[in-house]
């Protein structure tokens, strides 16, 4: 995993502060993104699972499509309900080393999400991946979440939905291979283990004949650690 996964579950949040603070007062979607405990409905021995999802509308120039399965799960719970979390990215020949975090309340996977949709953008895109990270770090912090409903183990729960085009009104757009309109998309919930239920980015060019891919990351369920 990378170096911004394995420093990001500190130094994210803090860099976010002044944008939460600036915002506090007239924008939901800070303190619902980054000012919640999303790991307390996870207990000790449990384990949530996401499915990722790659589509891709011509391999050649994004890459092959492809599936597989995050998991996340609870090793232990700390008398103040920090969590110690071992974090599992894919499975077989594409399984990535597990990673372990101790006393956390916040969900690693929004992390590496965010990790992932900066990366995909820079390779797809080009740029400045230190810009690139702090213009979608601020888009997030402006961001107003929306009231919306999600659907978690065969029920309708209250969620929330915020979706980001960071770049769209960049001043370096026109260098942005067409992507610069490109659309992130988190929806949560404080009702559904692990609190994020679906996380996508959707990645368009408008030149003509561009490249079209998406990359899709939700909720399946809840189980015993494996």
């Amino acid at each position: 995993m990378s170096s911004f996964v394995r420093g990001a579950l500190a130094a994210l949040f803090v860099t976010l502060v002044p944008f939460v603070a600036a915002a506090a007062s007239d924008e939901k979607a800070s303190p619902i993104l980054f000012e919640t405990r999303q790991l307390d409905l996870i207990d000790k021995g449990a384990e949530v699972t996401y499915h990722f999802e790659r589509t891709g509308s011509d391999e050649r120039l994004v890459g092959k499509n492809y599936a597989d399965d995050i998991r996340l799960g609870v090793a232990k719970i700390d008398d103040k309900g920090g969590r110690d979390v071992v974090f599992k990215v894919f499975s077989g020949d594409n399984a990535r080393d597990p990673q372990n975090w101790p006393e956390l309340t916040i969900n690693p996977l929004f992390i590496w999400y965010l990790d992932r949709a900066v990366a995909t953008f820079n390779t797809l895109a080009g740029g400045n991946q230190m810009y690139l990270k702090h213009k979608m770090r601020e888009a997030l912090g402006a961001a107003i979440a929306e009231e919306t409903k999600a659907e978690y183990d065969g029920k309708t729960v209250d969620a929330y939905k915020v979706t980001v085009t960071p770049f769209a009104d960049d001043n370096n757009a026109s260098k942005m291979q067409g992507f610069h309109k490109s659309a992130f998309t988190i929806v949560v919930s404080n009702q559904v283990p692990g609190y994020f239920v679906d996380l996508q980015s959707n990645f368009v060019s408008s030149q003509a004949a561009g490249p079209e891919l998406k990359e899709h990351i939700k909720v399946v369920g809840m189980g015993e650690t494996k």
